[in-house]
Parts: C-alpha cells; sequence; structure tokens
C-alpha cells in the first residue's frame, strides 16, 4: 500500500511519542500499530523510524531520523533579456530552435515566452518596392481623394458611388487536389492534364463597383459589374466565308480553346463569385466612415480608408500594417459606420512635405481649406 510522504518534523515527533511511551527502552504492544494509524502511515514505516532512532541512541549520538529523500530541485527561471534578443540578426530570428541556440536557453522557453507574449510572432509580408516617383503619386492619389471643409478639423474621403475597381484574376483550369462527394456506386473521377507543374490558367478582368442600397436597406445595385476574359486582336491568319485574311479578330490571351473558357467562366468562375461575394462585401471594401476616429470611438480603422490614411501618414509609403476593423460583427449588431476621417494634422503634414517638394498641383482646396484657422475640437 502506497503511503504518505512524512516531514522530518513528524519524523521526529513520532521519536518523541515512542520513548514517552516506552518501558525499559521498548514500546508497548500496539503502539506502534496506532502511531502508524495515527500519521496515516504503514506500520513498518513507523518501526524503521524507531529502529533508526534506536541505534543511534545506543551509539551515543544524537537522534537524527530525518528523511533522506531529496525534493523536487527547482531551477531558477530564464530571466528575459530584451535588449540580448533585440541584439540578434533577423535572420536568427525565424526560428524558435534558431533563438534558442542563439540565446543559449531551451526551446520550451522560447516557445512559452512566445505563448506569454514576451515575444511576439509576425509573419513579414514581402511588399513592391516603391521609388520616390511612386510615393509622390501615391500621396496625391490620396490627398485628392479627400474634401476638407473650412473651419473643420476631419476631412471626409470623396464618395465612390461613380468609380469603377478593374482588377486582373488568374484563375487555374483545374487544381492538382480537389474534393468531390461520391455514393457508393459512382466510380472515382478521373481527371489528367499534360503536366501537373503546368496546369493552364485563364486571366479575367474584373469589375466592381460600391453597391447601392434604398431608404429600405435593399439592394438596387450589388456593384458586380463583370467578370471579362482577357482578349487580344490578332490579324486572321486564313481567308473565311466571313472575313478576309488579315482582318483583326479577337482571340483569348491563353492559348485555350475558346469552348473551354466560356465553360470555365459559366459553370466555375461565376458560380463561385455569386457564392462567395455577396454585395456586402463590396459595401465593406468601400466603406467609408463617419466617425471612426479611433482615439475617441476606440474603433478599427476600415481597410480601404485606413490604408489610404497609412499611406498619408507615411508619405506615400507602404511600410504599414494593414488595420482591419471587423466589419461583419460591426454589421451584425448595426453599428457598421458610413465614413471615415481624416485628422488634419495628418493632411497638413502630407499637404506640407508636397509643398517642399513643389508638387502640391491638384490640391489646391485642401491647401485653401488649410489655411483657414479653426478651434479644435474637444
Amino acid at each position: 500500500m502506497k503511503t504518505r510522504h512524512l516531514s522530518n518534523i513528524e519524523r521526529t515527533f513520532i521519536v518523541q511519542i515512542l520513548l514517552t511511551k516506552s518501558v525499559n527502552g521498548k514500546p508497548p504492544r500496539g503502539q506502534m500499530l496506532a502511531v502508524a494509524n495515527k500519521f496515516g502511515v504503514c506500520r513498518k514505516t513507523i518501526t524503521d523510524i524507531w529502529n533508526k532512532a534506536k541505534k543511534q541512541m545506543n551509539n551515543g549520538v544524537v537522534i537524527n531520523v530525518d528523511s533522506k529523500m531529496k525534493g523536487k530541485k527547482c531551477h531558477a527561471k530564464k530571466v528575459f533579456d530584451e535588449e540580448l534578443f533585440k541584439s540578434l540578426d533577423l535572420k536568427d530570428r525565424t526560428t524558435e530552435a534558431r533563438i534558442a541556440a542563439k540565446l543559449g536557453v531551451s526551446q520550451s522557453t522560447i516557445a512559452k515566452w512566445v505563448a506569454n507574449k514576451v515575444i511576439n510572432s509576425h509573419t513579414n509580408s514581402l511588399k513592391p518596392g516603391l521609388t520616390d516617383k511612386n510615393k509622390l503619386a501615391m500621396l496625391l492619389f490620396c490627398l485628392k481623394s479627400l474634401h476638407l471643409e473650412p473651419n473643420i478639423d476631419f476631412a471626409k474621403f470623396n464618395d465612390q458611388s461613380n468609380v469603377i475597381h478593374l482588377d486582373e484574376k488568374w484563375f487555374y483550369l483545374t487544381k492538382i487536389n480537389q474534393r468531390y462527394y461520391l455514393v457508393n456506386s459512382e466510380s472515382l473521377p478521373e481527371r489528367c492534364v499534360q503536366s501537373k507543374a503546368f496546369i493552364p490558367k485563364i486571366m479575367f478582368m474584373c469589375a466592381v463597383a460600391r453597391p447601392i442600397y434604398d431608404a429600405n436597406d435593399e439592394v438596387i445595385f450589388d456593384g458586380k459589374i463583370g467578370l471579362f476574359p482577357m482578349t487580344v486582336e490578332e490579324p486572321a491568319k486564313r481567308s473565311s466565308k466571313n472575313r478576309e485574311k488579315g482582318t483583326m479578330e479577337t482571340k483569348p490571351v491563353e492559348s485555350v480553346n475558346r469552348q473551354v473558357v466560356k465553360h470555365y467562366l459559366i459553370d466555375v468562375v461565376l458560380p463561385t463569385i455569386k457564392a462567395k461575394w455577396p454585395s456586402t462585401r463590396s459595401k465593406h471594401i468601400i466603406i467609408q466612415q463617419d466617425n471612426a476616429r479611433p482615439h475617441i470611438d476606440n474603433k478599427d480603422p476600415d481597410w480601404q480608408k485606413a490604408c489610404m490614411i497609412e499611406i498619408l501618414t507615411l508619405r506615400g509609403g507602404n511600410g504599414y500594417k494593414i488595420p482591419h476593423m471587423h466589419k461583419s460583427k460591426l454589421a451584425k449588431a448595426g453599428l457598421l459606420p458610413e465614413y471615415l476621417l481624416v485628422d488634419r494634422d495628418i493632411i497638413t503634414t502630407a499637404v506640407t512635405h508636397l509643398q517642399n517638394l513643389e508638387a502640391a498641383t491638384g490640391v489646391e482646396d485642401l491647401v485653401a481649406a488649410l489655411s483657414m484657422t479653426t478651434p479644435r475640437l474637444q
């Protein structure tokens, strides 16, 4: 039977009880069992303690019945040295194992620091390099998207109801691994391509706009203008009944059969977009906030407009982290705002930078509005 471990104080107290009850150096019959029951241990444990004490008394030494069992040794916790960590090169901070080797600690210690947010895990995205000309163009575009009225300390972004956003999208004709759900009586589908490393792709031009709602919040225009295959005009290589050789004709950019393109567009791309891209997504992307001042309302900025604010702050740069505001949750709660405002100080700094570069052409209305003195909002 497994018994509990007696402390050294309890072991000394047991010897004192037995010595008090002993007659001529021998405990009375049944005393060992009574003491064992009192301390919740077996009789043999009490007997061993007594025999050890009796042997020490016979040898004339001080009685010491302390346990020889060593307690668990607690190692001192590793203290995180922030300066030492910051001195490590970035290439040595890509994995927990490499960090542990450089700091001379265990990998589990690094994992604990990460879990406790002492060290933050960051996935870094590669961004395009911008020249001074690129930064200037981005800064001018963002400023021209603002409308600042005199005597107001926050500017609104211009309404984008009349703006169409264009972007090209690549679609593979198939995927290497595709999941299907079949019944037991069906045979497994066969899909073949000439090379899995070179699956044919089709490029489409996607055009979307801001959706329009009526007074009852019903969708009047969903913003989905269209998805068009990218084509090229080439002279016909041979004559036919309807046209002469050399007549310009439109062909898909990719060397893919027209019927394949049409089938893929109708049967795959459009149903996917219809299912996964509701009109609210377009609204969330192009949303403009009215009262989203993070330092006042404690709300995260919107995706598109907040990026433009970051660009203004960085004077046309793109070294920022994309902020989010959890628009879907706000929409469900009925708290999704309509406009995004930009602080006057951010605009002033950006315009001053342009004036120093003598490149403030096109933002004269902002310069005029900024030149008017207005009291600060409290």
